[in-house]
């Protein structure tokens, strides 16, 4: 949306001022003419050049002859600057949705939406965001200024959130819980908004872990594995009572589905069970039959992978997806980073791949087709696969299809690149954006930003373009040590600059802030005042960065808090006006 401006006018009050002041000094009014409606910044200048005063500092004016009054002795200079508005016009956005602070960690699915999760998010971001199968945002969660999730489950309408407010909690220290339809928190019954994990232990217990490691909830319990200890504690999803624990092999990534079965003694007499599928970190897939209430053992069984392979995230298929074939899907890690589909009766039959293997994703041109990281999968009402990838350059969410053996990129979201990364514009093309230690094409017709590549993993203080011998330069400037200098080879390709670095260069205009008040433009070095930037329409976080082009245009990049991040704006091209020398009054 254009901020457009009102047909400028002069104050009644300046009027009067400008009319009456000339009696009262002794140098000649300013004159000077605008050809049409616009912004006038007006300064007088020392006879050794230095400012002495700002007159105007982006006052409105209509088309035609105006005059200022000067109370100071005659012998100084003035200029005047000339613009038509700080129209600002919203050029597009990087991310999607997510968190700021962390990668993606969680993702979970019923028939109605998809839940996702990120490890770590500001204020300014979301650690929870509920969406449609086609990927728009129903509602997002956060908590507090600081927040995140390790797991996400639901069951019967409420979403499960393994996480919590701050980054203890964030990282599996909690158990809280949301409306599934609208996000809004729901409590545990007995008052407690978070139920902590070390407070499933007996008092007097020797061994109380407080981190849980995943999380799976289906049919009234709540599965928790716990790595370090090497069991799964069962919990009643409506109190958040424990109820049991299973020991074995080290617990991984879980789900559990809700079956029936026979009683052990009475054949053909149906139980409410649990099918429980846990990855093991031994290199196996333990599958449990737990007979549901009271809880038992009913039946077990290891499948060994093949020689390397660690499973990351899984899911299982219930009654509720009798349309698709097949049971389970896993997620292998390094170096395969991709997602398989097999029978959970059948777990070595592979029957669907998606995502083309390899290890960590490079440097360079972004390779959408890849995976990094896998932290967990879920599959939509539509029968789409949703992967969390855990790499945080850039943190990504992408979608899959699942009607053929193999799994084609359907979608990708982005979460917003982490607040402190520095942002720079290209000057010569406004489009073209770095931040977040990766390369983005903000594509001018949807103002959605495409991935184009990795350009560092490293986080740098500072980032700024030069132009350099007819070369588009990147310059990165680490918290302690020398800039790094990369010459952009291509769409994502930045390669090391065999030249020297370039020069600092003094920037033409600045951002001064007014305590409380709104961002002003203006010149540099002598600070002059071109009037307020104007309120783009939404909370800005943290100053707005500025890019003067090559052709004289600036730009202005904001970060809106709880928006998608930053937002490329325009303002218009300053012109010189009038200048002139002012002489004594007659």
């Amino acid at each position: 949306m254009k901020v457009t401006h009102p047909r400028p006018s002069v104050p009644c009050f300046l009027v009067a001022y400008y009319c009456l002041f000339p009696f009262l000094s002794h140098a000649a009014p300013i004159q000077f003419h605008t050809p049409r409606p616009g912004f006038v910044s007006l300064s007088i200048y020392r006879p050794d050049g230095t400012l002495a005063r700002q007159l105007l500092a982006g006052g409105p004016f209509p088309a035609g002859d105006h005059q200022v009054a000067w109370d100071g002795p005659p012998g100084c200079t003035w200029r005047a600057l000339f613009r038509e508005g700080l129209a600002l016009e919203p050029r597009g956005c990087i991310g999607d949705f997510g968190g700021d602070r962390g990668p993606a960690t969680a993702a979970t699915a019923d028939d109605t939406q998809v839940y996702l999760g990120w490890s770590l998010a500001t204020a300014d971001a979301d650690a929870i965001v509920a969406c449609d199968p086609s990927g728009a945002v129903r509602w997002t969660h956060r908590r507090g200024p600081l927040s995140g999730c390790r797991a996400l489950a639901v069951d019967a309408g409420i979403v499960f959130v393994l996480g919590g407010e701050g980054a203890s909690d964030a990282e599996g220290r909690a158990i809280y819980r949301l409306n599934a339809k609208n996000g809004a928190p729901l409590p545990w019954p007995d008052g407690r908004t978070d139920l902590k994990i070390v407070s499933l232990w007996p008092a007097g217990g020797k061994y109380k872990p407080d981190l849980a490691n995943y999380m799976a909830v289906k049919n009234g319990r709540i599965y928790l594995s716990f790595s370090p200890g090497q069991f799964i504690a069962v919990l009643d999803a409506k109190s958040g009572a424990y109820l049991q624990t299973i020991v074995g092999a080290v617990p991984g990534a879980i789900d559990s589905v809700a079956t029936k079965s026979d009683r052990p003694d009475k054949p053909g007499d149906l139980m409410d069970a649990d099918f429980v599928v846990t990855a093991l970190k031994t290199g196996a897939i333990g599958k449990l039959l737990l007979a549901h209430d009271p809880i038992w053992l009913l039946a077990s069984e290891l499948t060994t992978l093949d020689d390397g392979q660690r499973i990351t995230a899984l899911t299982m298929i219930g009654d509720g997806a009798k349309y698709h074939q097949r049971d389970m899907f896993v997620a292998l890690g390094r170096p395969w980073n991709q997602v398989e589909a097999r029978s959970a009766l059948e777990t070595e039959t592979v029957t669907y791949t998606a995502g083309k293997a390899g290890g960590e994703l490079p440097l360079g041109v972004w390779q959408p087709d890849r995976m990094g990281d896998i932290r967990a999968v879920a599959l939509d009402a539509g029968g789409k696969l949703w992967v969390a990838e855990g790499d945080a350059i850039p943190s990504r969410i992408s979608v899959w299809t699942t009607d053929g053996p193999t799994g084609r990129l359907a979608r990708e979201f982005f979460a917003p690149p982490d607040s402190a990364s520095p942002v720079a514009v290209d000057p010569l093309d406004p489009g073209l954006i770095v931040a977040g230690g990766c390369e983005w094409r903000i594509d001018p017709a949807t103002r959605h930003a495409a991935c184009l590549g990795v350009i560092t993993r490293q986080i740098f203080r500072a980032a700024r373009f030069a132009v350099a011998n007819g070369r588009l330069l990147l310059v990165l400037t680490p918290a302690s040590g020398k800039d790094l200098v990369l010459e952009r080879a291509g769409d994502g390709d930045y390669r090391p600059y065999a030249g020297s670095a370039p020069a600092a260069i003094s920037p033409k205009f600045q951002l001064l802030s007014t305590p409380g008040g709104p961002w002003h433009l203006a010149t540099a070095p002598d600070g002059c005042d071109l009037g307020a930037i104007p309120d783009p329409g939404g909370a800005i976080s943290g100053p707005p960065m500025l890019t003067q082009m090559d052709d004289g245009r600036v730009f202005i990049t904001t970060r809106r808090a709880r928006l998608t991040t930053f937002e490329l704006t325009g303002i218009g091209t300053l012109r010189p006006l009038a200048a002139g020398k002012i002489t004594p009054a007659q």
